[in-house]
């Protein structure tokens, strides 16, 4: 997997002839080998960029420089959802409405649309839930 990397040296793709400075942003992968200031000659050569990653307890955008919030496209089956799915997934919003609340009274200053919140209220919800099956 690839990332988006500062230059530490110019040079050139050997593929289409773009060139970098030192500094500027480019792709690069090791195994197959891929490094270029292009992104589609980059992904052409085989390469293909990682979309985050963490560094210390910070979640740093690796594709933010490309595209800032491309959307995604989701495909859903079509199938017949079971009734104890249902009041599973009926449980399961009742724990996403506590954490979300409980989340907001602990860090009021935190934006509710931010990842760093979506993972604390996520991780109070897996406590929630785990409580619960240690209440039953």
């Amino acid at each position: 997997m690839g990332t988006i990397i500062s230059a530490k040296y110019k040079g050139d793709c050997k593929n289409c002839g773009s060139d970098w400075q030192v500094g500027s942003q480019i792709c690069y992968q090791k195994e197959p080998k891929a490094i270029c200031s292009d992104k589609e000659c980059f992904t052409e050569q085989g390469g293909t960029i990682e979309t985050s990653r963490s560094q210390g307890n910070a979640r740093v955008d690796m594709a933010n420089s490309w595209t800032k919030n491309k959307p995604i496209t989701v495909k859903l089956p079509e199938c017949n959802i079971d009734d104890k799915i249902k009041q599973t997934s009926e449980l399961w919003d009742q724990f996403f409405v506590v954490a979300h609340h409980r989340a907001h009274d602990l860090y009021p200053e935190e934006p509710t649309t931010s990842d760093r919140f979506g993972q604390i209220r996520s991780k109070m919800m897996d406590q929630f839930m785990k409580i619960a099956e240690i209440n039953k």
